[in-house]
């Protein structure tokens, strides 16, 4: 029964420590908490590892060396080299110490306490009161799992929108919880702003759900299906939530023109992606540019400017540039967005 709160309580506590609802840290912690009960051959890990179980049981007491700092300490430095070797990251390794560390700390609530400081023989108890304490398989420790659990839950939930200081930030409203969440998970889900704020134009309500296209210092390019729009210009934002949703695969390419027809490569992009918005940004050199029409945008985003001989594109859907740029012929460079 304690090997199973242990595996929860680390679990948990990694998932809202580093922000992270992936299975490789998560599974990492788990067996993080298992390890401090290898000192007895009782334990799941210690029948699983009997021979070494068995030879520290007959040489250490149970709570001692195996449920020290010292040993947390040494399975940190083996993460990190771990972590130099391996792809994964950092931050998934280190849940193999934290969860025993996590597990170690657990159990200074029982009634015997552990040996933190081994070799120094002090009991670490966190609970003076001996009645108050846990006891294996006792109604304590139900309750225990329970929260445990429902920190993991939460734990998750908060990973897979933005981690705790993303939600923190974005339930007071403020712009960086909003683009952590942007940028944590844009690359396989659509992200969209709720947006509670008004028109620059004529105050009126702009309340409503965008999809988030892209960041541009601290406000975001958002588009409702039909036009896109700057938070910082095209609206007044009272306060603004970033929500993953969908999953999708978001995905970008250059394309590079020396004085080419357009036309050709723009068709390419647009077949290959049939039924999807494209977006383009960059600067062109136009042969004529007299006969580009840019339109009226209104309320909207201007994405597209005109200055001589050079156009600049920001965010401007493909399929109005492959219309503009019609007989013309261009130089200079284009990033195609695909989300």
């Amino acid at each position: 029964m304690m090997a199973i709160t242990h595996a929860v309580i680390a679990a948990a506590g990694t998932s809202l420590m580093l922000g992270t609802s992936a299975p490789l840290p998560l599974a990492l912690a788990v067996v993080g908490s298992q390890l401090p009960d290898l000192d007895s051959t009782r334990s799941v890990l210690g029948q699983v590892c009997f021979p070494l179980s068995s030879w520290i049981e007959d040489r250490y007491p149970h709570r001692t060396v195996t449920h020290s700092l010292l040993v947390s300490v040494i399975l940190a430095v083996a993460s990190i080299a771990v972590s130099y070797w391996l792809t994964g990251g950092l931050w998934a390794y280190i849940a193999l110490p934290m969860g025993h560390l996590l597990s170690c700390f657990a159990d200074t609530f029982t009634r015997q306490g552990v040996q933190l400081f081994w070799p120094e023989p002090i009991w670490c108890i966190s609970v003076a009161n001996p009645r108050r304490r846990l006891v294996t398989g006792g109604p304590g420790e139900y309750w225990v799992l329970i929260v445990a659990m429902a920190l993991l839950v939460l734990g998750c939930w908060m990973a897979t929108a933005g981690g705790v200081t993303g939600q923190v930030n974005q339930s007071l409203g403020l712009r960086g919880g909003s683009m952590a969440t942007f940028n944590t998970h844009s690359n396989n889900r659509n992200v969209y702003a709720e947006i509670t704020g008004v028109w620059t134009d004529d105050r009126s309500r702009a309340d409503g759900r965008y999809l988030i296209l892209g960041l541009e210092g601290r406000d975001f390019i958002v588009t409702d299906g039909q036009r896109l729009y700057h938070t910082g210009q095209n609206m007044a934002v009272e306060r603004l939530s970033a929500v993953p949703g969908e999953e999708t695969t978001r995905h970008t390419q250059t394309l590079i023109f020396n004085d080419d027809e357009p036309g050709p490569q723009l068709q390419q992009v647009m077949l290959a992606n049939p039924g999807r918005q494209i977006y383009l940004s960059g600067t062109l050199s136009v042969d004529y540019p007299e006969a580009i029409q840019l339109g009226v945008f209104g309320r909207s985003m201007e994405t597209a400017t005109l200055s001589g001989e050079s156009l600049r594109l920001r965010y401007h859907p493909l399929d109005q540039a492959i219309l503009q740029l019609a007989d013309q012929w261009v130089s200079g460079q284009l990033v195609v967005l695909i989300p």
